[in-house]
């Protein structure tokens, strides 16, 4: 996996989960990714006990990282394993790990997260398209099996000419753990909501401030709480947006949130916010669902489906800033929706997303890479 720094978000929580989730099967987990800070390390091998984690010295920034100490030591290494479960498209790390674990007769795994999207491909889409052919796509025909997390994620993927049919298996990320649900007399004096994830344009932060002054305009007391970090020009550009249209008083940028102050705001929270252009799953949604609040998501959160089945908020059009402001309206002003999420929610997660259930899903999928071979 190209970044499994705390700060990279859903990816790492979701390797983290597969790493457990993959224990209750007794499959032996390795991880191999480039090194990441002390605290991040250290945060990791808490998380992973029962894996075994290799860190390799890196050069580059963002998608353009290289390691080739990574590359050489699964050279060296990987004859012994049955099989490279390979995360991410479009950068080097994941790119040539494939191309190495080939050459060495070891079958892989290709996990695109959300890669292989119509977003993905519309940005940069020259430099994107002529990357996929040369490196990526070669290395998804040739995978023993391609790893989606959502159904929907698959489908959006069909367009691609990838001969799926038989190789694609849906594994969802798994719940882990347990999620601070507050109960009503814990919540925040006004009605706050929060959203928790990365500062990217891909997460539509700009859109979502438009939708805010909306908001605001109906419900003046209404707080919205930005948890995350990113690029400090993009953070920078968000600060200076909010001050522009006279937001500041009811939008809080708190940084990248964990531990204590991270249960403490999913506990305050009246509601969660995520109205991404593309998300292939939605960690940080889930955990919303898990401590009880209720989601107002775009159509493009490809958790989409989970959501409205089983009534845990509102599906708002990304595009439309109206939109997003009344999903936002209706779940703050309907106290008995928010009270059904915080008594369903955690349950419904619970449900579908066990370490368990996922784990068996993923000794299914390598069963089957180990039968073709």
């Amino acid at each position: 996996m190209p970044n499994v720094s705390r700060a990279f978000g859903g990816p790492t929580e979701s390797l983290i989960g597969y790493a457990q989730a993959a224990r209750t099967q007794d499959i032996r987990v390795h991880v191999a990714a480039p090194a990441v800070p002390s605290d991040d390390e250290a945060w990791l091998r808490r998380q992973m006990t029962e894996a075994t984690l290799h860190f390799f010295a890196s050069a580059g920034r963002h998608a353009w990282v290289v390691a080739p100490g990574l590359w050489g030591w699964l050279g060296r290494h990987g004859p012994r394993f049955d099989v490279v479960h390979v995360h991410g498209l479009f950068n080097p790390v994941s790119s040539l790990s494939a191309h190495v674990a080939r050459l060495r007769g070891v079958p892989t795994v290709m996990r695109p997260f959300g890669t292989l999207s119509r977003f993905t491909f519309s940005r940069r889409s020259a430099l994107k398209r002529m990357y996929f052919a040369l490196l990526d796509r070669p290395a998804l025909r040739r995978a023993a099996a391609l790893h989606f997390t959502t159904e929907a994620e698959r489908d959006e993927a069909r367009r691609l000419s990838l001969a799926l049919d038989g190789r694609a298996h849906v594994v969802p990320p798994p719940w882990r753990g347990t999620a601070p649900t507050g109960s009503m007399d814990e919540k925040a004096a006004a009605p706050t909501v929060l959203y928790m994830s990365r500062l990217h344009p891909k997460k539509n932060v700009t859109g979502l401030l438009d939708a805010w002054a909306h908001v605001i305009d109906a419900q003046p007391d209404a707080q919205l709480w930005v948890a995350g970090d990113g690029d400090d020009e993009y953070v920078r550009r968000l600060h200076e947006t909010v001050r522009r249209r006279g937001l500041d008083g009811s939008v809080s940028f708190l940084g990248f949130v964990q531990g204590e102050k991270k249960r403490r705001v999913l506990r305050e929270a009246w509601a969660f916010v995520l109205p991404s252009h593309q998300e292939n799953f939605g960690v940080a949604v889930l955990e919303a669902v898990a401590a009880g609040l209720p989601v107002v998501i775009s159509g493009e959160v490809q958790l989409r489906a989970f959501v409205e089945e089983w009534g845990l908020g509102r599906v708002v059009d990304r595009m439309q800033a109206a939109s997003i402001a009344e999903g936002m309206l209706t779940v703050l002003t309907d106290e008995a929706g928010r009270r059904a999420v915080r008594e369903q929610g955690p349950a419904a997660v619970r449900d579908v997303f066990s370490l368990e259930r996922v784990g068996a899903k993923l000794r299914d999928m390598y069963a089957f890479v180990q039968d073709e071979q």
